[in-house]
């Protein structure tokens, strides 16, 4: 019987070995490269927008019992105190900053003024009435006005005790206590965008994000200590959820990153040195002329290099041409290269379709 476990342990440890190394050796094979790809937004917003004017309508109305069910709020929340006024203030923060680096609009803070006091809380008021928004977007009829409806926090704090081992006093190992403290921000927002030209609303949207923090230490004190403050984590929080809004509305560039083959002929070994140098046109070049070689596998591997070196320069049909030509040859990365393609060439779509309303 112990012979027999012996065989299948010995079996399992060759299989799991066996697969990492192939899996390394693999992945030898390639290097990987970044591409700024422009990504359309979530939605489409009416194509005589140029510009958005950001304003915050959180604050509580003075009187009406808002700020005071705020303050319990925050005492049973966790929340210090005024640390969602900051967080909203924040929100518009992170919205404005990825707004600022979308190529189809401007952007503007907008003054605050009593006109936009709200609920202070997870509540929205109805939608401002046209005058404000007139006053607040100058009466442009190409300007939108992007506002901060509700904002709510909450930080909920827990922790955990683990046993680490450490080099005890005499050189032996011992087990000690290790605490891990964490806390979870959670973010509820309301945003609306006005179209002072339709008088209408383009889009109200409600989102719920989190954000998870954490300290260790020796103690409990100091696991807490190694924890951000309460304000800096929620006003990460509240940058994070601002941010994630400007990708809904405005298209945004990303880093992406794709692989090329390094190895497998001499031509593919020397681009290698030219793509991390950014010689594009060199690397293309040989590429090229290595695609029809009379090794098979240079070929389809170039061949794969030719379908990167497409997209790199936004000609995304010719690039899926030769992903499928490396794919019919065998390669299976080119195979799942396609998809990706296929889904850039769909979003490439409705990016131009976005973009068709930006004035020079």
């Amino acid at each position: 019987m112990k012979i027999a476990n012996f065989k299948i342990y010995s079996f399992l440890f060759i299989f799991v070995f066996s697969t990492l190394l192939i899996s390394f050796i693999s992945s030898c094979k390639v290097a990987h490269t970044n591409l700024q790809v422009l990504q359309p937004a979530d939605i489409m917003l009416p194509q005589h927008f140029q510009k958005f004017v950001l304003a915050d309508r959180t604050r509580a109305i003075k009187g009406n019992g808002s700020q005071v069910i705020g303050v319990l709020e925050g005492l049973l929340t966790g929340e210090g105190l005024f640390q969602d006024k900051w967080g909203a203030e924040d929100c518009v923060e992170g919205l404005r900053e990825v707004l600022t680096q979308t190529p189809r609009y401007a952007v503007a803070i907008a003054s605050i003024d009593t006109a936009l006091k709200g609920t202070g809380r997870r509540q929205t008021l109805p939608p401002l009435d046209w005058a404000t928004v007139s006053k607040l977007t100058g009466g442009d009829n190409e300007t939108a006005l992007i506002v901060l409806e509700a904002f709510d926090s909450n930080n909920n704090f827990f922790t955990d005790i683990t046993q680490v081992t450490q080099r005890g006093p005499t050189g032996e190992n011992i087990q000690v206590p290790q605490f891990n403290s964490q806390n979870r921000v959670d973010v509820y927002c309301v945003w609306r965008i006005y179209d002072f030209k339709n008088k209408s609303i383009v889009d109200q949207f409600s989102d719920e994000s989190r954000q998870s923090y954490s300290g260790v230490g020796a103690t409990q004190a100091v696991a807490d200590a190694n924890l951000p403050s309460r304000m800096s984590m929620t006003s990460r929080a509240g940058v994070a959820a601002g941010l994630k809004y400007g990708r809904r509305v405005s298209p945004q560039w990303l880093s992406v990153s794709r692989q090329y083959y390094k190895k497998g002929s001499d031509v593919l070994k020397s681009t290698a040195d030219l793509v991390k140098h950014s010689n594009w046109q060199s690397a293309t070049d040989a590429w090229d002329k290595e695609s029809v070689s009379a090794d098979p596998k240079a070929a389809m591997r170039a061949s794969f290099n030719m379908a990167l070196a497409c997209e790199k320069a936004g000609q995304l049909d010719f690039a899926i041409q030769w992903a499928n030509r490396a794919a019919t040859m065998g390669d299976k990365r080119a195979m799942k290269y396609v998809f990706v393609l296929e889904q850039r060439k769909t979003d490439q779509k409705r990016l131009e379709e976005q973009m068709k309303g930006k004035k020079n």
